[in-house]
């Protein structure tokens, strides 16, 4: 009789051939890429198909759109923020404006064109409008309603997808599919993690591709080029402008024009405080003069009325222009007086406007920089360095404005919580640099301060004295406190400190010095000039200074 065979070795080899099963399917499913989509309207953060996604330059905004009729409408306030400040919404008038050098356009929310939706508390406006009158790149797309906006081209890596991919939501084969790319599509490359690649797809999704499956551009693949539809005239010349503001706050005061000049070298520009805004109604309080401006003419100099808004003036700036009817009436009257004394310019100084006023005060600078250049005039308009008034939309001023002028100063003011220098000369860099990144630098004017400020700090007092100086009145604070000052390169300028026993006084000086390592600034940045607030308060030096750079 044969001998059964053990049962053993079988199920040794069964249980073997199982585990090796099982660690297949193990190993499958450890490295195994998932193909789970993403729900879209989750990706994006909408609630439901009333809502709509906004991707702007790369970004997934947190602020939606909505739709309505089969159509997506932004909100205003997100527009102006994010993709084109040259809308202006017109509370006085109740409509949606749009300057443009041909003509201004409007929509109103009952004029049946669907442009424009007003609830009660927002303005909505059509995204397809966007689409036909802005000067940004805007794609439309649905199942979800999204807008995709690209307003910045520069500085953008991109690449080209090599073959059939997916995009997903994190680095990762386990990540959850947010949509697909074929070859030849370019996506812009946001930066690079290990194996796997952050890239924005033209259709709105920001994720996740492996970098193998992608081959970088040598030159960016996006650009653009503006319609000539958004490109506003200008008049300015070639000529480096070397300006000085005049002081004048009464008509008697145009007298001492010639005082004032008599000592300057290579100034070619000069900026009287002529004109404020007398009332609500947009009326213009001036002081100019005819004769004033044929004397300037006679000397060689160009006269840029100034606009201004920080003399005691009695009404809100930004709420004048909040009105169409006092915004007319004001560029009328400036004309007028600029057509009747012969001006070359106006010079605009608008110091008050708010954020939330900004809008209006744009959309005045549009409409008067329109007018002004149909007659020739050269427009200017003055603005503190960006880190204090980053909402004056520089780069939106530069389209129609002729020259940016940067208040390269008051670093440290009268209600400073600490002491220190007018305008040290990291300031004033970083007020030019911030510029630049939104002008360019043939359109920006650096403005100088003529004068410096002396500290005193009192021993039981908390609060310093405080004084502006002008460079005669400088020389006369160091001799009365015993104080002789030494350089002081990080700063650029002159600084010196004294102490007697009752209180300490320091003072940076503004003087030859310190006015070349400005000029050293302007010329680094290759800028079309120099604005000096203000001339009286300066010494002779000062314009040997100036005139060896600008001249030399």
């Amino acid at each position: 009789m044969k001998k059964k065979g053990s049962v053993l070795p079988v199920v040794l080899c069964a249980a073997a051939i199982i585990g090796i099963g099982g660690a297949g399917v193990i190993g499958f499913s450890i490295f195994s890429s998932t193909g789970k989509r993403m729900n879209p309207y989750s990706y994006y953060g909408l609630q439901d198909s009333d809502e709509a996604a906004l991707i702007v330059n790369d970004t997934i905004l947190e602020e939606k759109g909505i739709t309505r009729d089969g159509h997506i409408y932004l909100n205003y306030k997100t527009i102006w923020d994010y993709i084109d400040c040259g809308y202006y919404w017109d509370a006085s008038l109740g409509q949606l404006l749009l300057t443009l050098p041909q003509e201004t356009y409007t929509w109103s929310p009952e004029d049946g064109s669907g442009a424009v939706l007003n609830d009660g508390e927002n303005i909505w406006i059509n995204a397809e409008l966007l689409l036909e009158n802005s000067d940004v790149d805007i794609t439309i797309l649905e199942d979800p309603g999204r807008v995709v906006v690209r307003t910045k081209w520069q500085e953008l890596s991109t690449c080209t997808v090599l073959k059939n991919t997916q995009i997903r939501y994190r680095g990762g084969r386990k990540s959850e599919v947010l949509t697909e790319a074929v070859p030849g599509d370019t996506v812009v490359l946001l930066d690079t993690v290990d194996e796997w690649s952050h890239v924005s797809t033209a259709d709105g999704y920001v994720g996740y591709v492996k970098s193998d499956q992608l081959k970088e551009d040598q030159e960016p693949a996006l650009t653009h080029e503006t319609d000539p539809r958004f490109i506003f005239p200008k008049v300015k010349g070639e000529e480096t402008i070397v300006m000085g503001w005049h002081y004048i706050d009464s008509p008697a005061n145009n007298q001492y024009l010639a005082d004032r000049i008599a000592g300057t070298k290579a100034m070619n520009t000069i900026s009287p405080t002529w004109f404020s805004i007398a009332d609500l109604a947009g009326n213009l309080e001036s002081y100019a003069s005819a004769e004033y401006v044929t004397t300037a003419h006679q000397a060689g100099l160009k006269v840029w009325g100034m606009l201004g808004d920080v003399g005691g003036q009695s009404v809100r700036t930004g709420e004048v222009l909040a009105a169409a009817a006092a915004r007319s009436n004001l560029i009328t009257q400036l004309l007028q007086v600029a057509a009747e004394t012969g001006l070359d310019g106006i010079n605009v100084d608008l110091e008050t406007i708010t954020e939330a006023e900004a809008p209006s005060y744009l959309q005045f600078l549009k409409e008067l920089c329109l007018e002004a250049h149909e007659r020739g005039l050269v427009i200017s308009v003055d603005n503190f360095v960006p880190t204090y008034t980053w909402y004056y939309r520089r780069r939106e001023q530069a389209k129609f404005a002729d020259y940016i002028v940067i208040m390269g100063y008051d670093e440290h003011t009268a209600s400073s919580d600490e002491i220190g220098s007018v305008a040290s000369i990291s300031f004033v860099e970083k007020g030019i640099t911030d510029t630049l990144r939104e002008v360019d630098s043939s359109s920006v004017i650096n403005g100088v301060p003529f004068y410096g400020r002396c500290w005193v700090e009192r021993y039981g007092s908390t609060v310093p004295d405080t004084q502006a100086l002008g460079m005669e009145a400088q020389k006369q604070f160091m001799a009365e406190h015993g104080i002789t000052p030494e350089w002081d390169a990080s700063v650029g300028q002159n600084v010196g400190r004294s102490d007697d026993g009752t209180a300490r006084y320091s003072i940076w000086l503004e003087d030859g010095e310190s006015m070349r390592a400005r000029l050293e600034m302007m010329e680094k940045y290759d800028l079309a000039g120099m604005a000096c607030w203000r001339l009286g308060l300066e010494n002779a030096e000062i314009w040997d200074v100036i005139a060896a750079a600008v001249q030399g």
